[in-house]
């Protein structure tokens, strides 16, 4: 099955203890993009939604889903394989196929990486950048103040560092960012689809 995004991603966070894993920096975008805070805290009780298309959850269970990640022994995943299978068949542990097509990193997406500035990584853009500045103020090589980058800011709707998630509720924008998704899927993958029909939502 299938549920509109909006609805069900609070509770997934909560049920599948999302927040209680190491952040990664896809797990702390996903957080920044849903307005949850970068530090674990509690969820709300009711879904987060802001009348924006959110997406659809396509519900594709995989082995041992009553134990998190790290927690899924050969046991339970033998009890339990999940749906996942080459030839689907309608059976019960096969129910759907899925192959790797492709993906697009999420600094190359909202462009924060700048080789020329020293910026290959994640963290070289919102730490190491920063406490480079405060060095070089320290030493006086540069003026102040020095600006700490953030994908995004609640308050003001703007990234520091960054526009990609600018206007997080516009549509223009959102429509702008899922145009630059396709264009960098297009130019990594010129072989494949950069979208797919929908399957249907039974």
């Amino acid at each position: 099955g299938c549920q509109n995004l909006d609805r069900t991603i609070a509770n997934y966070i909560r049920d599948h203890k999302v927040l209680e894993l190491q952040p990664t920096e896809t797990e702390i975008m996903v957080r920044k993009l849903r307005g949850i805070a970068e530090t674990p805290s509690p969820m709300p009780s009711d879904p987060i939604t802001d009348g924006l298309h959110g997406g659809i959850w396509y519900s594709l269970p995989g082995a041992c889903p009553s134990e998190t990640y790290g927690d899924k022994t050969d046991e339970c995943m033998t009890a339990m394989p999940g749906g996942r299978c080459e030839v689907v068949d309608g059976t019960r542990h096969c129910t759907y196929r899925m192959e790797y097509a492709g993906e697009i990193r999420m600094d190359d997406l909202s462009g924060i990486l700048d080789e020329g500035r020293g910026i290959h990584t994640y963290e070289d853009w919102w730490k190491t950048s920063y406490e480079q500045c405060l060095n070089a103020v320290a030493r006086g090589e540069r003026a102040g103040p020095c600006v700490h980058n953030a994908e995004y800011n609640v308050q003001t709707d703007e990234g520091v560092g960054t526009s990609f998630w600018n206007g997080k509720h516009d549509i223009e924008q959102g429509l702008r960012r899922m145009d630059r998704l396709r264009q960098l899927f297009r130019e990594k993958y010129p072989h494949l689809p950069d979208s797919l029909a929908e399957p249907a939502c039974l």
